[in-house]
């Protein structure tokens, strides 16, 4: 039979850890909402915290395993705000883990978010690899799923229409070898790649000086000789055209061939 509770009250009075605490000791079953900056809810069975939720404006992210439970209590743990109440469970009705077990978690994490902000990548702009590694780096199986989060699904026509067929080759070629790449299925791929690699080259379309223009012009011949600087320099990344254009079977080749050509020099 499930035990009722009565509590709510204010996160400044009680914290996220206090919270599960009094659940554990009280051996509680029931479910707590968290209401403030961010929305969330634990559930709890016998004391065990059997699934949590965070509510935001892109949806809901389910905690169902000792990990994500962690990651959703993570995020919460952080106000100090709010108000919080304890009603009837509507969680998961399975074995859950001990409130140690996913404070455990909750403080790697601090430790490990400690640790990223003091390198700076909390703050920086972006974040990218680095582009050289001075000796070999052995990536652990529970580690590569960083890296295939990172990285989308593409292929070779993409490739060869940003850096050129030759070092689409050498990448495709360099995957194959590692035994790190695996082929889809057409019905697996997403359609929509090819629109948002389409990016605005306009920089590298000069307008043509109009008939009968003043030699004189000297604000205007700095201007143009800055232009043709720029694009003797600029990287193609993509290619652009209005929405009511109409791309007809081969056009598509017709810019990668371009856009390759461009891309090797």
């Amino acid at each position: 039979m499930e035990d009722k509770m009565n509590l709510s009250g204010q996160l400044s009075d009680w914290g996220i850890n206090d919270l599960l605490h009094i659940m554990e000791v009280t051996n509680k079953t029931g479910s707590l909402d968290i209401a403030g900056e961010r929305r969330g809810r634990v559930h709890f069975r016998d004391g065990q915290v059997t699934g949590a939720e965070l509510t935001g404006t892109g949806g809901s992210y389910l905690g169902t395993d000792q990990n994500s439970i962690a990651d959703v209590l993570y995020v919460l743990s952080t106000m100090d705000t709010g108000t919080f109440a304890v009603g009837a469970a509507d969680g998961p009705e399975t074995r859950g883990w001990a409130v140690e077990e996913i404070l455990a978690e909750i403080e790697a994490l601090r430790s490990l978010e400690g640790e990223v902000v003091d390198a700076g990548l909390f703050e920086a702009a972006a974040v990218r690899l680095v582009d050289q590694i001075d000796d070999p780096v052995t990536i652990e199986p529970e580690d590569w799923h960083v890296l295939v989060t990172l990285v989308p699904a593409f292929t070779f026509s993409r490739l060869e229409s940003q850096l050129g067929r030759g070092t689409a080759v050498r990448i495709f070629h360099t995957l194959h070898r590692l035994g790190v790449a695996d082929a889809l299925a057409s019905d697996e791929v997403d359609p929509g790649w090819l629109d948002r690699l389409a990016v605005d080259i306009s920089t590298l379309t000069e307008t043509p000086e109009p008939v009968g223009a003043t030699a004189d012009d000297k604000n205007s011949e700095v201007e143009t000789r800055e232009r043709k600087r720029r694009h003797k320099h600029a990287k193609v990344t993509g290619v652009a055209a209005p929405a009511s254009t109409v791309l007809v079977e081969g056009v598509y080749d017709e810019i990668r061939r371009l856009r390759s050509r461009i891309g090797d020099k």
